[in-house]
């Protein structure tokens, strides 16, 4: 029997839809798991079509090709390599299943079918796909080959795999227990699992835990990127053995493809089960699948992995490599020529051209000149060749001026302190940039709403708001026609705080393609321009630049400003309107991911490091300012840009949290809270 076995995992760059690209992709995987003298390797999640191919999953001629594709895969896999690809399954009668083929050469031994699937948060799975019953198992004939499909184990040779697909291994009633009692050596866990702050250690949890308390080797793999265009993949790679971890991969890479492999030994993971105090029955279970497989013979000589950790996890440099992937899929799979932004010298617009900055140096550094250069053609930019000149050099001088457009729009209101932020921090970053005034168009609309109410005309006591948007909308034209003129996409500056009550101008600031920091709440976007401004975001594959971490001199002048919009006549600032940031977002956080009332916000708020430092009467305003704005602003929320999912939460109602257009306000929740108040 087989005592050693070297796993591959492949974390991948899917897009949508895109049948031959994911098939390249899987192809150069295989290639490198043949190269790494793997006995098997293990793709992503659906990896074959594509994750987030949505209400193309109804599509049933499109689903019933993908039988065929594993087929012609198979034709071309190395002898001895066994293959794990996920796709959407489609069965006769209407139902569609996710499911994971094991492939090996010119053979497709059976498919496994997802038992739990995603439902909460930005996952909506249940629109799609049927959950598999637990010890069900099937036939079907697919591409001509009748196999078993279902709740599956595979004795390959007297190697027992089984699978838990993604969500399976988050559940309490995880398939695992089902996969120890019918013996398994491995677990492989294909997923499509998003990136948010602190979910590798969660993960890492499952995976390690999986391997324990089963006594099998476990290994996981996630899709990589920005597949979809909302969710970002960070391409988290782990495999445990007995309880320990013994490869952790390289997280948010910036390449198509990453590829990790680890040598395990079998036997003491056996032993594992032998000592268990989980009780195993005669082998009696059924559901288990024999492959006509042969291994390659056993390289004794290889040595085992040794046990790794997980790295603590830097919350700033995370988030902004998770904006700046996004950024850097978004710019390649949409063949755009980079982005427009109106930088307004302030916190929001300044992180934005700094991570789309920050994506290009990364880019370059991953993937080297050459593949860099071709990548930036697809978006009809040509820089010139680097040559001798300094690679820093040459990114800011010849390729930023063409991938990055900035405009400063100045009002009235005004000051030198954000033009010379803009201007400084644009020249850093190697941006085209403009700038001009907008003074002379805001006065034209008031001259013509003057015109219609000459004995009425608009005034800062009675029309504060309508003064204030209007400066913001007209702002949108001029920007949007350079986007436009230079094949660009314009990125919007909402952040999660603003754009969760709405604290923005539809048309105005909210105008663009795409909002990178939509997903990071304000508190965050402060500490991380604070934090590139001291530290620097540290890049991957950093050799060749020379450098390891990127830092911007030029944010001295965005963190030393107190957030406004610059809109009024008089002092502003985004605190004064709305409340402090760290309080509001702490507000944000227990709605959203607590899912809690006014009231229990309130109790949870007096429970914590805000009753030393406010009058209970402060808090319970602000609650009912944030409520207020919450409920009058879902009109907003569902016309916002599309963002990335950085943080817990997200105020994008299209993939997170749904609330209604039209609602009752909350009137008896608030009422409710402030009794309670007035109680204590």
């Amino acid at each position: 029997m087989r005592q050693t076995l070297t796993l591959a995992t492949a974390c991948i760059n899917t897009t949508p839809l895109d049948l031959d690209g994911n098939l390249a992709l899987i192809r150069q995987a295989v290639q490198q798991a043949e190269q790494a003298q793997a006995d098997v390797l293990l793709l992503p999640e659906l990896s074959l079509s594509g994750y987030g191919c949505e209400d193309m999953f109804f599509v049933a001629d499109w689903l019933d090709s993908l039988p065929g594709e594993l087929m012609t895969l198979a034709g071309s896999l190395p002898e001895h390599l066994l293959v794990a690809v996920g796709f959407p399954l489609h069965v006769a009668g209407g139902q569609v299943f996710n499911g994971v083929a094991l492939l090996s050469r010119d053979k497709l031994h059976g498919v496994v079918c997802k038992q739990h699937l995603a439902r909460s948060g930005i996952h909506y799975e249940p629109r799609w796909f049927t959950p598999w019953p637990a010890g069900l198992v099937s036939t079907m004939t697919l591409a001509g080959h009748t196999i078993p499909v279902g709740d599956l184990v595979f004795d390959v040779s007297g190697v027992r795999i089984g699978f838990e697909i993604c969500e399976d291994s988050w559940v309490a009633s995880r398939p695992g227990r089902s996969l120890f009692e019918r013996r398994v050596d491995v677990i492989l866990n294909p997923s499509a699992s998003h990136f948010a702050l602190g979910k590798q250690q969660q993960r890492s949890q499952f995976v390690r835990e999986g391997s324990r308390a089963y006594g099998a080797v476990y290994a996981y793999t996630n899709l990589l990127g920005c597949e979809a265009g909302r969710a970002v993949y960070d391409g988290d790679a782990m495999i445990a053995s007995n309880g320990d971890l013994v490869l952790v991969g390289e997280r948010l890479s910036f390449a198509p493809l990453k590829v990790y492999s680890a040598t395990v030994d079998l036997q003491v993971n056996r032993a594992q089960r032998l000592i268990s105090s989980q009780s195993l029955v005669p082998d009696a279970a059924t559901g288990i699948a024999e492959v006509d497989f042969i291994w390659a013979d056993e390289p004794y000589h290889r040595p085992l992995s040794p046990a790794c950790a997980l790295a603590v996890e830097d919350e700033h440099a995370e988030a902004c490599r998770a904006v700046a992937l996004g950024l850097w899929d978004w710019q390649r799979k949409t063949y755009t020529g980079g982005y427009a932004l109106s930088l307004s010298g302030g916190a929001d617009s300044a992180l934005c051209g700094a991570l789309v900055y920050m994506a290009q140096v990364q880019a370059y550094e991953t993937l080297g000149e050459d593949a860099y250069r071709a990548e930036l053609a697809k978006g009809r930019l040509k820089p010139m060749a680097r040559g001798e000149q300094d690679p820093m050099c040459w990114l800011r001088e010849q390729v930023m001026p063409l991938v990055l457009t900035t405009l400063y729009q100045g009002s009235e209101y005004s000051g030198s302190v954000t033009y010379n932020a803009a201007a400084g921090l644009a020249a850093e970053l190697g941006a085209t940039h403009h700038a001009w005034s907008i003074a002379s168009l805001v006065s034209g609309y008031l001259d013509l709403a003057n015109s219609l109410t000459p004995e009425d005309p608009l005034n800062w006591q009675r029309d504060d708001l309508a003064l204030q948007n209007i400066q913001a909308r007209v702002r949108a034209p001029g920007i949007w026609l350079l986007a436009n003129r230079g094949n660009k996409l314009l990125i919007a500056t909402s952040n999660l705080s603003e754009a969760s009550v709405g604290y923005c101008t539809m048309d105005g600031d909210t105008s663009g393609v795409l909002s990178p920091i939509g997903g990071i709440s304000k508190s965050r976007v402060l500490q991380i321009n604070r934090y590139i401004l001291e530290q620097g975001i540290p890049l991957q594959d950093s050799a060749e630049l020379g450098i390891k971490r990127l830092a911007l001199p030029a944010m001295q002048a965005i963190v030393h400003q107190a957030p406004t919009a610059e809109l009024r006549p008089v002092e502003q600032t985004d605190e004064a309107d709305l409340m402090p940031f760290p309080v509001l977002d702490a507000i944000r956080r227990l709605s959203q991911t607590q899912h809690l009332t006014p009231k229990g916000v309130l109790q949870q708020l007096l429970r914590g490091e805000f009753a030393a430092q406010y009058e209970m009467s402060q808090l319970v305003a602000w609650i009912r300012r944030y409520y207020g704005l919450y409920c009058r602003n879902q009109w907003k929320r569902e016309r916002i840009a599309v963002s990335f999912h950085i943080e817990a939460d997200s105020a994008d109602p299209k993939t997170y949290r749904r609330f209604p257009v039209l609602s009752s306000q909350l009137t008896r929740e608030l009422a409710q809270m402030e009794a309670f108040a007035a109680s204590l």
